[in-house]
């Protein structure tokens, strides 16, 4: 089968323009000292033997439709982490700010439903819709979560949401201008 110039470049352009649609954009944690809900990314000091979080289930994404974060994480060695010093106070979406400043409460996570406070078997599996400014916040890598202990009342593990790029749409762009070009020089 023979492709010609004019079915790729409409191919190419679908593959350019697909990010412009509706799009669930994924989630990692991130943080001065590294992925996960980390005591090493607080600005502060962390007392004790502070605890370890990180994603679980179907982890953290965002629907741009509907406005909808949805937010799996825990800590704690029942979630496959260590243990806070204690069970957690409340927890938090702060921001803006980078992985080296510190930022108000924009929304609490621990007056919604599928928040477990415990210091051993604790997270938050649920979802909140966010205003048009923490959308674009969010999109800018600008929020964090956080979670409080009494140990650590400013917070004892941290997380900057931060976007996975998607690689299929930019390998579908660069193949498709690829074989734009291949075609080209064969012509």
């Amino acid at each position: 089968m023979k492709f010609t110039s004019a079915l790729l470049l409409p191919l190419f352009l679908l593959a350019l323009a697909a990010p412009l649609s509706a799009a669930t954009v994924f989630f990692d944690l991130q943080g001065k000292a590294g992925a996960g809900l980390l005591p090493g990314n607080e600005n502060g000091t962390v007392s004790g033997s502070p605890g370890t979080g990180g994603e679980i289930g179907g982890g953290i994404f965002f629907d741009d439709v509907t406005k909808l974060l949805t937010i799996n994480v825990g800590w704690g060695s029942a979630n496959g982490f260590t243990n806070l010093t204690g069970n957690a106070t409340a927890m938090h979406i702060h921001g803006p700010a980078s992985f080296t400043a510190n930022a108000g409460v924009l929304i609490g996570l621990d007056s919604l439903g599928g928040y477990n406070s415990s210091a051993t078997a604790g997270g938050f599996s649920g979802t909140t819709t966010l205003t048009a400014t923490n959308e674009a916040r969010l999109l800018a890598g600008t929020l964090y979560i956080n979670v409080h202990t009494s140990t650590n009342g400013g917070g004892e593990i941290r997380g900057n949401l931060v976007a996975v790029p998607e690689p299929s749409r930019v390998l579908l762009a660069a193949m498709g201008g690829l074989l734009l070009g291949l075609r080209r020089r064969r012509a």
